[in-house]
């Protein structure tokens, strides 16, 4: 239905169940969303999270309430949705062998994108779906290879840092580290799980676990 649907106002209905996001995948041509003030969005203690969840759930949306989705919030988006169920997807009949994975009609209801994620990003790894501590901040720390690809005369070196750290907070610990002003340091980081590819931490409010850095990936330096 409605192929040439484009824009969407959904503000100030009474949208409960997630759902009815899934409805909206739909849409073929859907890539502009606005759900402000209802009871889903609202009562949650997490709109970011909220927000990630939407995007995953609606793979064609290019703006969601008047914020633009930019490439790598939709990665990491993506990649959260993934980690956040995938407990309940193996629980489900899911399995890390394509042959073997199965997970019921129950599931895939609920989570009709998942599958289409496990393809795209491969289907998450036992590691990935412990459940961690909340108040330990030793089971919230990523151990990271920092590199300095314009100073080849800088050792690899590596720090174990919070999750939850800012990038304008690692630029802070960098600046002091090698004595470089704040205002010249570039961040980027690279994963052994997307080879070739290199992803910049542009925002300097955003977390490392907004950009979805995990441990063993490596922070590209540039000044």
């Amino acid at each position: 239905m409605f192929p040439s649907l484009q824009y969407l106002v959904l503000n100030d209905n009474r949208i409960s169940q997630w759902s009815f996001f899934n409805e909206l995948d739909k849409l073929q041509s859907l890539h502009t969303l606005s759900c402000a003030r209802n009871p889903l969005t609202e009562s949650s203690k997490d709109a970011q999270t909220t927000r990630q969840f939407i995007i995953a759930r609606i793979g064609q949306l290019r703006t969601l309430n008047k914020c633009a989705i930019q490439r790598e919030e939709r990665r990491g988006a993506e990649l959260d949705y993934r980690k956040a169920f995938g407990n309940e997807w193996k629980k489900a009949g899911g399995h890390q062998d394509p042959d073997k994975n199965r997970p019921n009609e129950e599931f895939l209801a609920a989570h009709p994108r998942y599958q289409s994620l496990c393809l795209k990003y491969g289907a998450p790894e036992d590691g990935e779906l412990k459940v961690q501590q909340p108040f330990l901040l030793k089971n919230q720390l990523l151990t990271l290879k920092i590199k300095h690809p314009n100073q080849l005369d800088q050792k690899v070196i590596e720090k174990r840092l919070p999750e939850s750290m800012t990038i304008q907070k690692v630029k802070g610990l960098l600046s002091r580290l090698l004595k470089v002003p704040v205002s010249e340091l570039l961040l980027s980081y690279e994963s052994p799980k997307m080879p070739g590819r290199e992803i910049e931490l542009e925002n300097d409010q955003q977390s490392l676990q907004f950009y979805s850095v995990e441990n063993g990936d490596y922070l590209l330096v540039r000044w």
